[in-house]
């Protein structure tokens, strides 16, 4: 049916939600994770010396492995081959382009930047609209 699931995540508890169920999934199907953090570029690229956006940049990479320490965590004792990865670019970019047409993208309604949309979060809206692979949405809320 699928060959991997893809969990994007930010390490908020919304996010969790839907690592926690793709995590599930994949072990019930007994396929592979890719876990991915990203970097969003927007948030430093408009900074003008280039030490205050290695500051900046080096804080969200760390945020970011704090994160997938967490889905590293849920993923103790499940019978899993687990990937994660830090990467930068544009959220939605960054998480559609790994993923396959047998993939599936477990991916939360919101993440950190809350109710920012009443509905859906920006970045999984833009996920939806870009992508051809499977995407599962998990109420985060």
């Amino acid at each position: 049916m699928y060959d991997r699931v893809i969990l994007p995540t930010d390490g908020s508890g919304c996010a969790m939600k839907g690592v926690k169920e793709g995590l599930e999934m994949a072990e019930k199907l007994g396929i592979d994770v890719l876990s991915i953090y990203v970097v969003d570029r927007s948030e430093y690229e408009g900074l003008h010396h280039e030490s205050i956006k290695s500051s900046v940049r080096g804080g969200f990479k760390k945020k970011g492995e704090e994160a997938l320490q967490k889905v590293r965590e849920a993923a103790k004792g499940k019978d899993i081959e687990l990937t994660t990865r830090i990467v930068e670019g544009t959220p939605y970019k960054e998480i559609t382009e790994p993923a396959g047409k047998n993939d599936i993208i477990y991916i939360s309604t919101h993440g950190l930047s809350g109710f920012t949309h009443l509905f859906l979060g920006s970045t999984t809206e833009r996920v939806l609209k870009n992508t051809k692979t499977t995407v599962a949405v998990v109420n985060g809320r």
